[in-house]
């Protein structure tokens, strides 16, 4: 099973005109799912073939395709990557409002999505290797609960996403305040939060495009007061 992981870096704009940016893609800190990924156990055999850059992990089409990974090392127990966002290309809008966004600092998450090959468990039988890796991470003093659920040892990065700038709509309102992004644009981040918000709605399609309608109108609403609030 495919698993994806978000962190909020820093990130370095390396050349405006060629859409370069670095990432710290992954890190050894505790995250919300209560879990480790060890930056010695990234593998890239795979990745290295492709090492696309897309967004929030949708391969659906040929258009989510927003770059790619140009680099990609361990340094310092993180996982560094550099991106080049495709803005060279006339016809990539999203990768143009993606990189615009980054320029403005409004857009700064990324998600790594791997297939782990090796893990170690909390609940593991022996805990030999995982109190091990504890002892290693500097989180043997935890308390139980707080120690992590699962160690990963060992993992091969599938893809870098971008992650959807709807998520944060305290950045995109930031973002038009600011003139980074026009009335078009907020306009196509409603139809794509529209479209994810409600992927699992009812099976009657009344009922479905019932709640489309009702989630992009309290998208756009919600976007209006906060851009109103700034």
């Amino acid at each position: 099973m495919k698993l994806i992981r978000t962190i909020h870096p820093e990130i370095r704009v390396i050349d405006d005109k060629q859409g370069l940016v670095e990432y710290i893609a992954s890190d050894e800190s505790l995250d919300t799912y209560l879990e480790v990924i060890r930056a010695g156990g990234w593998r890239f055999t795979h990745f290295t073939k492709n090492a696309p850059f897309v967004d929030s992990h949708d391969y659906s089409t040929i258009d989510k395709l927003v770059g790619k990974v140009v680099d990609f090392a361990v340094k310092t127990k993180r996982l560094v990557e550099t991106v080049q966002w495709a803005i060279d290309v006339p016809g990539n809008l999203l990768a143009q409002r993606g990189f615009a966004m980054t320029q403005g600092g409004y857009l700064k998450a990324v998600s790594v999505g791997f297939w782990p090959t090796r893990a170690l468990n909390r609940w593991d039988t022996d805990r030999t290797g995982y109190d091990q890796q504890l002892s290693e991470l500097g989180m043997s003093t935890l308390l139980e609960e707080k120690k992590p659920r699962t160690i990963y040892q060992e993992q091969e990065q599938v893809e870098l996403s971008a992650v959807i700038i709807g998520a944060n709509p305290n950045a995109l309102a930031k973002a038009y305040k600011a003139g980074v992004i026009d009335d078009a644009a907020l306009e196509d981040f409603a139809t794509e939060h529209e479209r994810r918000d409600t992927a699992r709605a009812a099976a009657q399609p009344d009922h479905a495009a019932q709640a489309r309608g009702q989630a992009r109108s309290k998208f756009l609403v919600r976007m209006q007061v906060i851009i109103n609030s700034l």
